[in-house]
């Protein structure tokens, strides 16, 4: 059933809310839920009760209201004479049979429907409207629906107002309902009625509209209910949208009529409360003019204007809805916020499809139509399938030539659409619907065919793509529009293939701002896509937009809460850099320290003033700043700079751009977007290390499991990347590898990938071979590789062996490295103040290389100095580590023989070196605590305490300290515990001995373990101790009761259940009888014998005990051997890795250690003392060569660097290659291309199926069979082979004849030859139908006045009254006609070119003689009578005499009845390059000045209203210099000429037509007249050069070829229509 459009007048009053006496509720609404209460069967659906209403329900109650009829208007029996439905009225019982004596109003209710106490009209006749007749009540039906037998889902649903105000549905749909902002519109058109479609495009259909809907976040607008295309939505919805694993959920709102609704009642509450939820059932039999809800939509808006079983009332509400959503901005971030986009989709349908498409394409809303869906979908894909879009050149007003495509039709193709339309809907209306169909194809650009079929040309492959195609090419020439639209979306493929295109240049700097937004919405494909399309990272990043980035961040995501903290211990009102630069050096290290808190223009920023524009707070850091950043960068702040010029906040460029997106990226959490940043950045190894540490450190700070499950993946992810790079590199060329890893990294705080991996505890990064070498080379210093380890240890203990045994290694390249060094300490000098600044402290010395010298694997014997081979041997890592390793043997052999016999109240000369030892010792700590890497003391001993070993040290170092102070005691007993505690001490220096085990291979891990297993013993014996107290106390208490509580009876208590756990169940002790034990407490009591344990103990302990060895023994003790063995097995699977790492430790420590070991260790303490004192002074001096950093000069570095990341990106390209071929990809890709081949063939057997001749046992079918069932060509190419064809066969026939004569030899043959049919002469006769039949249809057009009957008003959402074609003269009857009233504000404004009456708001008889018509208006100096004779006026008002338009009152028009108007048609004789004339059918081509209009986007002629008391000729010629030329008039060189010009067209015009004009603008009261004049130039000479240019109210002028496939604005075409017949003209 098609949609009947109804009136709607927006100028009527709408009841508000304020009537009610309640407050609009117009603030968000943030948490809304109704109350769940268990309801009986009976009471299923009620309301809750007043003071449980939820919020929801009362902002619904509040706000939204419905109509209902005021008034009973008894309509007349035989206008109802057809069966109705039967009425059901909410709250009372109906058998289901509607009573035939009980009276039908107007509106559609039965009188029972009615309040009583309403009045009731004095007779039938009287008139019944619906803005005088109803009124705005609280709507009585609202809630959630659900659909019997559809599932247990429920739907919102809400009944409102026609006249509701926008406002209040955007707050019921995204603030009550909760409703996501959507990044698309989607608004479906169609049949009302079921159709059917080929199953494969319904498949297609349903599935590309639910991945256009996932994919953007779209909403999509329907009719809502269960019949035609509302229903093939619903079933998408079903099919595809609720089975997607997409967590974005698919939107589908049904706008339906609410008195078309079948079953409505069942949606009622006539307590006002809402229904939570109405249980609503789709019964089997449809009632005549009535629907079912769709079950498959998710929320439905239920129009209701207060009448019953009239179609087409949500129309225009769905209209101003949809308006209302365009208005919104989308959520893709304030820099790519665009107004949400409107498409159309077209699927089959009736007139009411095609004037829904024409409508929209006047709005400039795209359409997608779905050819082979049927009726009006598939006209309207024939019609632009078979016209043709033209370019023409214009002039714009500044003189510049555009492009404008023109739609053209043949003649053969209008022909055509009007036999379609006419087969589809009828001859009713024919005019009409040709028409919509050809203006609906005005702008092709707003218009996308969907043909789903094989071969097709010019046609999108998939529905979704098809869709938003539509709405870039509407956006065509905003190329930053389209970006937005596809960020929005999401759709890379949609920027790639509409927007990127190789002919198609884009300025970087115009995709800055969507590159901001892509990074703020996590894009990576946008972000990817941004770059490779010459988005330059240095020129994007500034200052400001990283501070945006940071300060954009959602408040629920850890980085939030993280520098929030920041932020509020500095009470400021944005995040900083510097929040940012603490925050990284926390999870870093201290170690390391960004340059956001080194560059003093960034602590010195004012973030507040480079985001808003102004600061509350004056210039200059607040002390609590600098106070963070004393402690951040270990040295005092200087005072900031005062005052900071306007120039400092142009921000320049980073040095490293992709370091700071990175470390954006990484913080939160972001892998995708952070792997692309590391791949695009430098110090691919490094930077993946600090990832992985960073992302280590915030799991361990979340109390979140899966977010720290997340992390520590992406963690181990990025450290795979580091590892796979350095082997990478380690393959290539090992030198450089090693290079890499001890390069002092300026971008990274002057840190080196070493020291990244050992500060965030990468084992895995230590232990590959690359670092492990490395390792080797600092262990033997200068030492050969290839000394055993038994030459080393025989030469410590016999030094005169180390000049002829050990091997050192090659020197050459070490002598130059050091007179290069010498060179390069100038250098030094001048880069103090930046070294300070980018490199960090660290207690590695700095060595400067320009040599590659790190590893050298030659040796030859020595031909060192004697003194240089004592250095080189006594400061190698491994020979200082064997000191220090045979002084700590005879340190605890000194410490063991003091105790064992030294150990008296006289102090021997063996103690004093002890103490002087233990000294040196502790000496050793306090140098190895203090030059840490970090910064501060705080975090210096923070770090320094986090080694256990450390711990152990000082322990030590305190026990011993304390025994000595006991010793010195002059008393015996603390002599006594001075023994036991340095005995307890010397037990702890022997354990200090399993470190230097560490070096070891097998038994470095073996410590790991005994660590580890030491943790599972802590928590295993805390379970324990629940056992053993409880079980001691049992049966203590059992054996002996009645104790006394002393320190005794606690140790006793705890040894009975300790020591059974070891098989010491002291039976004896429990069994104990007299004599051997006493029961008397004096005996006991002074321990003369042992208390007798009570008789009862002798059975029920040994009991119990059993039961507690049991568990303990068997149960608890082998749990914990189970625990020792898990975490033996997990070490033992990364034994080298725990070793490795181990081993780094100990080597670090030693090749940092002093030459000289305990006790002489303290001499070195002294000159390193004395060096650091003269180094304050010197750099010279601070300065020592290292193997373990080194900073290489610029170009060498950057050699590195470049070698680095050639081989990053070559190993991730190799990645991503083999993730293609891997077995998985291979599956799906071939899975989708056996699925693509049977469905081409499936769709091939469609064809077959249906080509003529297919069936028949394959015996070829006489019936030509029409190619263009098979291939889509192009319409012209089409027609040729149809006529080659029928002439092959008239010759075939010919030849046939000729054959038969000649073998019958008649020389006088009687045979009539057969006639060849003139082709040609059947073409041109064809033409010239088709023409004449365009003729006709611009004639009967005019006729019919079918512009000034568009159903949209321009420039406004005003419907007209729908008339049809046979309905427009007033002399036909029309008691129907019931026309909406509407005047443009401005109008009603009352400018000088309006009348200042407004007639159509006074009463009839207060008209009378307010403007006399048909006569000269000499008070307003206006003509008001008609140029085709006397018109009618009624009741006051004057009457189109054209007919009726559906619309009364002036609309865009000034005065009252006649405007008149004038419109020049300027012609010329169109002309070749040549000067020669074209011709075509035997005519001369015209051509016609014309302009581009900016309100409709048509072409028209020149020409404008008359002003008051202006002549017609005057009007003509101000209106064609106004818009046709534009700012030359002005021109003082084109003056003369062009007034010339004017002259002359002046003088040889002649009038072509006078009458009334078909207009979009006219009503019933006003309508524009014209006296259209011909100015035509016959030889050329004065038009033929004829400059034009655009006024300022027009877009562009040109001439424009006179033809009947141009597309006019109102009746133009028609009046160059008179003007090509007046001089013969083709046409």
């Amino acid at each position: 059933m098609e949609k009947k459009v109804t009136r709607v007048s927006p100028a009527a009053p709408v009841d508000t809310i304020e009537n009610m006496g309640t407050p609009s509720h117009h603030k968000s609404l943030i948490s809304l839920h109704y109350n769940e209460e268990a309801v009986d069967a009976e009471n299923d659906g009620a309301g809750p009760a007043e003071e449980t209403m939820t919020l929801e329900q009362r902002w619904i109650r509040d706000n939204i209201k419905m109509r209902k009829c005021k008034k009973f208007v008894e309509k007349p029996m035989d206008v109802n004479s057809d069966s109705l439905p039967p009425v059901r009225v909410p709250g009372k019982v109906s058998s289901g049979i509607q009573s035939e004596v009980e009276p039908i109003c107007k509106c559609g209710f039965p009188r029972s429907s009615h309040d009583p106490s309403l009045s009731s009209a004095s007779s039938a006749m009287d008139d019944w409207k619906v803005d005088s007749h109803t009124r705005s009540v609280r709507t009585n039906a609202f809630g959630t629906v659900e659909f019997l037998g559809f599932g247990e889902n429920e739907r919102n649903y809400v009944r409102v107002d026609v006249n509701t105000k926008m406002e209040d549905m955007m707050t019921l749909m995204m603030d009550v309902w909760g409703l996501e902002k959507p990044n698309l519109l989607i608004s479906v058109t169609g049949g009302a009625k079921n159709f059917t479609m080929k199953q494969k495009l319904k498949e297609e259909f349903r599935r590309g509209l639910m991945k256009v809907a996932r994919s953007t976040g779209a909403w999509i607008i329907t009719g809502g209910t269960n019949a035609g295309v509302m229903k093939h939505v619903g079933e998408a919805v079903r099919d595809y949208g609720l089975v997607s694993a997409s967590t974005n959920p698919i939107i589908v709102i049904g706008v339906a009529t609410w008195g078309c609704i079948q079953n409505k009642e069942d949606l009622v509450d006539t307590e006002c409360r809402g229904k939570w939820p109405a249980s609503y059932r789709l019964g089997k039999k449809q009632r005549p003019k009535e629907s079912f809800l769709d079950p498959n939509h998710t929320h439905f808006v239920l129009v209701d204007n207060g009448t019953q079983h009239q179609f087409g009332v949500e129309i225009p509400f769905r209209a101003r809805m949809e308006n209302s959503i365009a208005h919104l901005k989308t959520n893709t971030g304030k820099n790519a916020q665009v107004f949400v986009p409107v498409v159309l989709l077209v699927l089959e349908g009736g007139p009411g499809t095609l004037e829904t498409a024409h409508q929209a394409v006047a709005n400039n809303t795209p359409i997608v139509i779905v050819q082979g869906s049927g009726r009006a979908a598939d006209i309207l894909a024939y019609a632009y399938q078979n016209s043709t879009g033209e370019e023409i050149g214009a002039t714009d007003q500044e003189g510049k030539t555009k492009k404008i495509t023109q739609t053209i039709f043949e003649a053969s193709v209008e022909a055509e659409i009007r036999n379609q339309v006419e087969e589809n809907f009828g001859k009713k209306n024919l005019v009409s619907h040709c028409e919509m169909v050809k203006e609906t194809l005005k702008n092709r650009d707003l218009v996308t065919v969907f043909e789903f079929s094989i071969g097709s040309r010019g046609s999108s492959k998939d529905i979704d793509r098809a869709i938003l195609q539509a709405l870039l090419r509407a956006n065509k020439d905003q190329i930053f529009d389209q970006l937005k639209l596809a960020l929005a979306w999401n759709r890379i493929d949609i920027a790639k293939s509409e927007i990127f295109t190789d002919d198609r240049f884009i300025q970087p700097n115009m995709l800055f701002e969507i590159m901001q937004s892509a990074l703020i919405l996590n894009r990576v494909s946008f972000v990817e896509l941004l770059m490779d399309n010459g988005v330059n990272l240095k020129d994007f990043l500034t200052l400001k937009r990283l501070l945006k980035l940071y300060n954009h961040i959602n408040k629920n995501t850890q980085l939030y809460q993280l520098l929030d903290k920041k932020r509020k211990d500095g009470n400021e009102k944005y995040i900083s850099l510097v929040h940012v630069g603490c925050l990284l050096q926390d999870l870093i290290g201290d170690f390391y320290t960004p340059w956001y808190l080194l560059d003093s223009k960034v602590r010195d920023l004012d973030v507040e003033y480079l985001l808003d524009g102004a600061s509350a707070k004056s210039m200059g850091m607040p002390g609590i700043k600098k106070g963070i950043l004393t402690m951040a960068t270990g040295k005092k702040q200087e005072s900031m700079v005062d005052d900071l010029t306007a120039d400092e906040y142009q921000v320049p460029d980073f040095d490293n751009p992709f370091q700071e997106l990175f470390l954006w990226a990484v913080l939160l959490n972001r892998q995708e977007m952070a792997k692309i940043l590391w791949k695009g950045g430098k110090d691919a190894t490094a930077a993946a290390l600090v990832a992985s540490g960073m992302l280590n450190s915030l799991s361990r700070q979340t109390d979140d499991t899966e977010l720290a499950k997340k992390l520590k993946a992406n963690s181990q992810e990025f450290s795979n990347l580091a590892i796979a790079v350095l082997n990478e590199c380690y393959d290539l060329e090992e030198r450089k590898a090693q290079s890499l890893l001890i390069r002092e990294l300026e971008h990274w705080g002057a840190a080196t990938c070493v020291l990244l991996a050992v500060e965030s505890n990468n084992k895995k990064f230590i232990s590959q071979t690359a670092c492990q070498t490395l390792l080797n080379n600092v262990w033997m210093g200068h030492l050969s590789l290839d000394n055993e380890m038994l030459q080393l240890l025989l030469c410590v203990f016999v030094p005169p062996l180390i000049f002829p045994v050990i091997k050192f290694k090659d020197e050459n390249s070490q002598d130059a490295i050091a007179e290069k060094n010498l060179e390069e300490r100038a250098i030094l000098k001048d880069k103090k103040r930046k070294l300070e600044k980018q490199r960090t402290r660290n207690s590695i010395p700095l060595k400067e290389e320009k040599e590659e010298s790190q590893v050298h694997y030659d040796s030859k014997p020595s031909a060192l100095s004697f003194w240089k081979m004592l250095y080189y041997f006594y400061t190698a890592p491994v020979i200082i580590f064997a000191h220090n390793v045979l002084s700590y043997v005879i340190f605890l052999g000194l410490y063991s023989y003091i105790l064992l016999v030294k150990f008296s109240t006289d102090v021997s000369v063996e103690e004093i070196i002890l103490i002087i030892w233990v000294f040196s010792i502790f000496a050793e700590e306090v140098r190895q605590m203090l030059s840490s890497s970090t910064k501060n003391f705080n975090t210096k001993l923070n770090s320094y305490i986090t080694d256990p070993w450390n711990i152990v040290d000082v322990a030590t170092i305190v026990i011993f300290v304390v025994g000595i102070m006991l010793r010195f005691l002059p008393y015996e007993e603390t002599l006594e515990a001075a023994r036991c505690v340095m005995a307890l001490n010397l037990v702890i220096f022997f354990f200090r001995i399993l470190h230097i085990f560490s070096v070891h291979k097998q038994l470095g891990p073996k410590l790991v373990m005994i660590g580890r297993m030491l943790k599972d013993l802590l928590y295993f014996i805390i379970i324990l101790m629940v056992f053993v107290v409880s079980y001691s106390i049992a049966a203590y208490s059992i054996m002996f009761p009645k104790s006394e509580l002393s320190f005794v009876l606690i140790y006793n208590v705890m040894r009975l259940g300790y020591w059974n756990l070891y098989g010491e169940l002291f039976l004896e002790e429990i069994e104990m009888e007299e004599p051997s034990c006493t029961g008397d407490p004096l005996l006991y009591g002074n321990s003369t014998l042992p208390r007798c344990p009570t008789a009862v103990s002798r059975y029920v302990v040994p009991i119990l005990m059993g039961f507690y060895v049991l568990f303990c023994n068997i149960l608890l003790l082998n749990l914990l051997i189970a625990m020792f063995s898990n975490t033996y097995q997990i070490v033992q699977e990364n034994t080298d890795q725990y070793w490795c790492f181990q081993r780094y430790r100990l080597i670090y420590e030693y090749y940092t250690r002093p030459t000289l070991a305990p006790p002489l260790i303290l001499i070195s303490h002294l000159g390193l003392f004395i060096r650091w004192i003269f180094g304050k002074c010197s750099l010279c001096l601070s300065i020592q060569p290292s193997d373990l950093i080194k900073r290489f000069p610029s170009d060498k570095a950057r050699e590195l660097v470049q070698w680095e990341n050639m081989i990053a990106d070559a190993f991730m390209n190799r990645l991503e290659l083999e993730e293609k071929k891997n077995i998985e990809n291979r599956v799906i890709n071939t899975q989708e291309s056996i699925h693509e081949l049977f469905f081409k063939l499936d769709e091939l057997q469609d064809l077959q199926s249906t080509t003529p001749g297919a069936q028949g046992g394959g015996h070829l079918s006489k019936t030509p069979v029409n190619i263009n069932q098979i291939i889509k060509m192009p319409p012209q190419m089409d027609k040729r082979l149809l006529a080659l064809e029928e002439q092959m066969q008239q010759s075939t026939v010919a030849l046939n004849w000729i054959m038969k004569s000649l073998q019958d030899k008649e020389k006088n043959t009687k045979n009539v030859a057969p006639m060849l049919e003139d082709k040609r002469e059947n073409e041109k006769q064809k033409k010239e139908k088709d023409r004449a039949l365009v003729k006709n249809t611009v004639e009967e057009r005019k006729r019919i006045n079918y512009k000034a009957r568009i159903p949209r008003y321009p420039q406004s959402l005003v419907k007209r009254f729908p008339v049809p074609d046979d309905k427009v003269g007033w002399e036909i009857p029309f008691p129907e006609y019931d026309p909406v009233l509407y005047e443009a504000p401005e109008v009603k404004s009352h400018p000088y070119w309006a009348d200042t009456i407004d007639l159509v708001y006074m009463k009839p008889e207060e008209r009378i003689g307010k403007i006399k018509f048909n006569e000269y208006d000499n008070k307003n100096k206006i003509d008001r009578k008609s140029y085709v004779g006397t018109y009618q006026v009624q009741d006051g008002l004057p009457l189109n005499p054209a007919g009726r338009t559906g619309l009364i009152g002036r609309g865009l028009l000034g005065r009252y009845g006649p405007n008149h108007c004038g419109d020049p048609v300027v012609t010329r004789w169109k002309r070749n390059e040549d000067g020669d004339l074209v011709m075509k059918e035997g005519k001369k081509v015209l051509e016609f000045v014309a302009i581009f209009r900016k309100d409709n986007e048509l072409w028209s002629i020149p020409g404008g209203m008359c002003e008051p008391g202006q002549k017609v000729s005057q009007c003509l010629k101000a209106e064609f210099t106004e818009e046709a030329l534009g700012s030359l008039i002005n021109d003082n060189q084109m003056a003369d000429k062009i007034k010339s010009d004017l002259k002359y067209m002046m003088e040889h015009g002649e009038e072509v037509y006078k009458g009334i004009c078909d207009d979009p603008r006219n009503t019933d009261n006003a309508w524009l007249e014209t006296v259209v004049f011909n100015y035509h130039d016959d030889t050329g000479k004065v038009l033929h050069p004829f400059l034009l240019r655009a006024g300022e109210t027009v877009e562009a002028a040109s001439w424009l070829e006179v033809s009947s496939s141009l597309i006019l604005h109102s009746s133009h075409l028609y009046y160059v229509q008179l003007v090509a017949e007046k001089l013969n003209a083709y046409f």
